[in-house]
């Protein structure tokens, strides 16, 4: 099975296929291998068979003419719908043809590069002595995004944190002398920007309308905001580098929550006025001009600036462990319980139970985040079904998207859109 699994890589990705080939041959180990394809963030060679076709269309034609998949799973796997797999596909008359070319164009592909290729040594005779001399071998390294500049001439429209240990394969926007996580910024035109700056273990967060950043400085050793479109820096009071941190929708309040002082703080951007609040829950976000946090007993609560718990959300079917997920416009709370997502008003209330349309076998685990006025990513596993969802907010409707780190969790911070 992993042999076959592996000849399917050489036609989904060249000769960067050992890259791609990890996995035991397991119905999860193919979709896993798919979505990495899919990624938009991942670069591969394209196969000799495959020259001219999208990375989409490559895809289909392997999972359907290779391996026989029908129109539902290819559909799941690509983050298609069926329709759009029967785009991609080629016409009836075609299809023998090029399955026996994929048949002869499938190879096992040899063993991946090493990704940090360790120092040889060349050893040369001189002479009849013996002597040695030991030359080294450079790698190559990849080029460096630049630093964002104190002032930038556009939004930023999201950040992502890059872990080269992790994702091996993903972008490497860091030089290999440098720390191998970081972060970056990509501004509304889709130019990508270091932020060296930022401590890379700690939060940072994009204003909702893409002017501000808020991190961890490196060099001032507190949070800070940072005005890219006038360079401007505003240093917030911070005793400790873990914090958790979030704009108001409006971009002109960030809360800071720091869990060994069990407070919030909230800055007035405009003014660098602070007021404290003493909560040692934890912080989620905002709802219009309220903040949303935990709560132990009924999961969430919706708290003023003033620190009076303004609601706490009811609702039997209410869990709380699962983290909330707030609105771009702060006005929905979108809570994972069971199959189904319930959506809170700004008083706590459920305002709709929505039923997930997702796989038998799909589990739904987590809200990501609201990815639109209409739309929650979700993370629901299961098996031989994707793991990434997203879902109308109204019908329930779902559609898989192909996984990637980028695309869900911590790691990445939305802003302008």
């Amino acid at each position: 099975m992993a042999e076959r699994q592996a000849r399917a890589a050489s036609l989904l990705a060249g000769q960067s296929a050992a890259r791609l080939a990890t996995g035991s041959g397991t119905p999860a180990a193919y979709f896993r291998m798919f979505r990495r394809f899919l990624s938009p963030l991942r670069v591969w060679d394209a196969p000799t068979w495959g020259q001219g076709l999208s990375r989409r269309q490559r895809a289909v034609l392997v999972a359907t003419l290779h391996e026989g998949w029908d129109e539902q799973d290819t559909a799941e796997l690509c983050g298609l719908s069926q329709a759009e797999v029967r785009a991609l596909a080629v016409p009836e008359q075609e299809r023998a043809a090029l399955t026996a070319r994929l048949r002869e164009a499938a190879t096992t592909p040899g063993p991946a590069p090493t990704r940090f290729p360790k120092l040889v040594a060349c050893l040369c005779l001189l002479g009849v002595a013996g002597s040695a001399a030991v030359v080294p071998l450079t790698a190559r390294k990849p080029p460096l995004l630049p630093v964002l500049p104190a002032a930038a001439a556009e939004p930023i429209r999201y950040g992502m944190r890059v872990r080269d240990e992790l994702f091996p394969d993903r972008i490497e926007p860091f030089a290999s002398a440098d720390p191998s996580e970081g972060w970056l910024v990509v501004d509304t035109s889709g130019r990508r920007w270091r932020l060296p700056d930022a401590l890379p273990q700690t939060d940072v967060q994009v204003s909702p309308d893409g002017r501000k950043l808020a991190y961890y400085s490196f060099a001032r050793m507190q949070v800070v905001i940072h005005d890219v479109t006038t360079g401007a820096i505003l240093p917030v009071p911070t005793a400790f580098y873990e914090v958790r941190l979030s704009f108001s929708p409006d971009s002109r309040y960030l809360a800071m929550e720091q869990p060994q002082a069990e407070e919030v703080a909230i800055t007035d951007t405009r003014s660098g006025t602070v007021i404290r609040i003493e909560d040692d829950e934890p912080l989620r976000g905002w709802a219009g001009g309220h903040l949303v946090m935990d709560h132990s007993y009924n999961g969430v609560k919706i708290v003023a600036l003033d620190g009076s718990v303004i609601a706490k959300a009811q609702g039997a079917e209410l869990e709380s462990d699962r983290r909330p997920a707030i609105s771009p416009d702060g006005k929905e709370i979108a809570v994972a319980s069971g199959r189904s997502v319930l959506v809170l008003g700004q008083n706590g209330r459920v305002l709709r139970k929505v039923d997930a349309q997702l796989p038998p076998t799909a589990e739904l685990r987590r809200i990501y985040r609201w990815t639109g006025p209409g739309e929650v990513l979700l993370y629901a596993p299961g098996y031989r079904s994707a793991a990434v969802y997203l879902m109308n907010v109204l019908s329930g409707a779902t559609r898989p998207v192909p996984y990637a780190p980028e695309v869900a969790g911590d790691d990445i911070t939305i802003g302008a859109v």
